[in-house]
């Protein structure tokens, strides 16, 4: 029997194996199949020795199966020592004129019975004191047996016995071993069944918040900007400034690209704009479009060229997070200044960091404790993936930072290119 968690409860003991099944109404027959004939082949009986035959036997009988029924728990072998008792005693018993053959029977039948003795080499002394007995028996029933084939017959018929139920024992043991085995293997095939529904379930999950952060961080985005740039429009129809249709075309725009960008996560793809150049001409790119709608803001780009090639997930990342500051700065901050900066530093230890600072008042004390916020959770998820660090929070005076610190090379692959490499160098 199986539990949860797959450990063994209890497991059938190999002295109950299938054999012992039959083995005690197999011994009961034989016991009183010998006794019927010891009983019908005896002309002279008396009446001491009756009840001498049938209580050595009646008493074999029941402490055997007493026994039996026993060892589902741990018994004391004290049965099997009275068990050999009785098989000495019943081949003394004063029979009168009797057919000795029959006297073997119950000596043979308890000799499979001391097979279950542990250590075995007592289980073999056992066979053949009752093998011993079973010789004295015949040589006082037979005064002047010199019967060779007789003789012969006697320890074959024991050790045959024997060696016969111990190799029926080790089977049943075998046959144990092999369902414990087998009951193993079904606990473990069912825990693989379970895990891997759990990675399953992590990976749709995993999935879903990528394609939240997708929709956060371009849905997000562009929405603020056509938020921004309508506002300003109805602005414009209020004074009836003839920029209001130039304005109404960059939300027309804005709302194209916007579109292009649900089609992109949807699509599960990611944005044109995160591959389509360096992480340096998008950056610009992005920092253009904000001047466009905040143009009380003056943004200050710093963007040294990274000394190692950026691997597209890391440029996609920092790309988000400089989309996010931004967007940011622009609904809570109304800086006036804004520093963007991204350095690389070299090594084997070699980052990237990613550096966007404000002037303005910054972000209100409960836009980073919102357990509903997508953009500071999108971002740290984004950055945790990626074996990085993120750290907000205001500058000393006035102002808003925000940093960002990715190494060029994620832990896992680090360690698996060193194994590589080790093992390379291993083979050479």
């Amino acid at each position: 029997m199986i539990g949860k968690q797959g450990q063994i409860i209890q497991t059938q003991s190999t002295l109950s194996g299938w054999y012992l099944r039959w083995a005690p109404w197999l011994a009961s027959g034989f016991a009183c199949v010998g006794y019927l004939s010891g009983v019908l082949t005896t002309p002279h009986l008396t009446l001491l020795s009756l009840l001498l035959l049938t209580g050595t036997y009646g008493a074999w009988l029941v402490i055997y199966h007493l026994g039996v029924q026993r060892l589902k728990v741990r018994s004391h072998p004290g049965w099997l020592l009275a068990l050999f008792c009785l098989a000495c005693a019943s081949q003394f018993i004063p029979l009168p004129d009797t057919n000795y053959y029959w006297l073997l029977l119950l000596p043979v039948i308890t000799t499979g019975l001391m097979t279950t003795i542990k250590p075995r080499y007592i289980g073999l002394l056992a066979a053949g004191a009752l093998c011993l007995s079973s010789y004295l028996a015949l040589r006082r029933i037979i005064p002047n047996w010199d019967d060779v084939s007789g003789q012969l017959t006697l320890p074959l018929s024991f050790l045959s016995t024997y060696g016969y139920v111990a190799i029926i024992r080790q089977l049943a043991a075998a046959h144990a071993a092999k369902d414990v085995s087998n009951a193993k293997l079904a606990a473990a095939h069912t825990r693989l069944q379970e895990y891997s529904a759990q990675v399953e379930e992590l990976s749709v999950i995993r999935e879903r918040n990528r394609i939240a952060r997708e929709i956060h961080d371009t849905l997000g985005h562009a929405l603020t900007l056509l938020s921004v740039q309508l506002e300003t429009a109805t602005q414009l129809e209020a004074r009836g400034d003839p920029r209001l249709h130039e304005e109404l075309l960059e939300a027309r725009q804005v709302a194209k690209a916007c579109l292009t960008e649900v089609r992109h996560s949807v699509e599960a793809l990611r944005p044109d704009e995160a591959y389509a150049g360096s992480l340096q001409e998008q950056l610009r790119m992005l920092v253009a479009a904000f001047e466009t709608t905040c143009r009380e803001t003056t943004i200050t780009l710093d963007l040294e060229e990274a000394t190692h090639p950026l691997n597209p997930e890391l440029c996609l990342t920092l790309y988000r997070c400089a989309q996010e500051a931004l967007t940011n700065i622009r609904k809570h901050a109304h800086a006036t200044k804004v520093l963007l900066r991204l350095s690389t530093s070299g090594g084997e230890a070699g980052q990237v960091e990613l550096t966007v600072l404000d002037n303005g008042q910054g972000c209100p004390p409960e836009y980073e404790q919102r357990a509903s916020g997508f953009g500071l959770r999108g971002m740290r998820e984004r950055i945790a993936l990626l074996d990085g660090t993120l750290r907000t929070g205001p500058e000393p005076g006035h102002g808003w930072r925000v940093e960002v610190v990715l190494p060029l090379t994620p832990r896992g692959q680090a360690e698996g290119s060193a194994t590589g490499a080790r093992e390379t160098r291993e083979k050479v």
